[in-house]
């Protein structure tokens, strides 16, 4: 038996190129204390905290936790903005066990526990 294939539907998509690596800012002195002590505070002793902005004048967090997700992201963000002196500072959380995205994915990769 002959078989027609159609070669435009046999073609693999084109992969992205991999995002460069990109390695964290160092934190200042005390600032990695006061943040472990922050996160521990809203999301437990259990939670793990990841720097991975590679701007000195950014600071980017993720933290990966068993909680669920409700406004204490907020409320843990507005202590971090009264003692770290930073021009932004964002805050990801995941729940431990869902599907990373965006920004968490370079955490993971990239990032330094603290």
């Amino acid at each position: 038996m002959l078989t027609f294939v159609n070669p435009l539907f046999n073609r693999m998509p084109v992969a992205s190129p991999p995002i460069p690596e990109r390695t964290p800012a160092p934190l200042r002195d005390g600032e990695r204390e006061f943040i472990k002590e922050a996160v521990e505070r809203f999301y437990g002793p259990d939670a793990i905290v990841r720097n991975y902005g590679p701007d000195a004048d950014r600071l980017e967090l993720h933290v990966e936790t068993d909680e669920e997700m409700d406004m204490r992201k907020y409320d843990c963000l507005g202590v971090l903005l009264t003692r770290v002196d930073r021009r932004d500072i964002s805050l990801e959380v995941t729940k431990r066990g869902t599907k990373i995205r965006g920004n968490a994915k370079l955490a993971y990769r990239q990032g330094v526990i603290l």
